[in-house]
């Protein structure tokens, strides 16, 4: 994921990364950025959608999570 490089709102460099949050819409897959500013104490996000059918590719499968 590319960080953003300047606040939205102030210009400022000054930035740092919120927890994001993942949720799955029909057939996409949505992780949502949160960021904050800490010279403004703007917040604002950042939303990356691939379909659901590419979302999971890269994970390893590692068996049943339980026996």
């Amino acid at each position: 994921m590319n960080e953003p490089v300047m606040c939205p709102y102030c210009g400022s460099a000054d930035l740092f990364e919120q927890e994001q949050s993942e949720l799955e819409l029909d057939e996409d897959y949505w992780v949502v950025y949160h960021w904050s500013c800490a010279e403004c104490g703007e917040s604002f996000d950042k939303v990356v959608s691939r379909p659901l059918s590419e979302a999971f590719e890269d994970v390893e499968d590692e068996g049943p999570l339980w026996s």
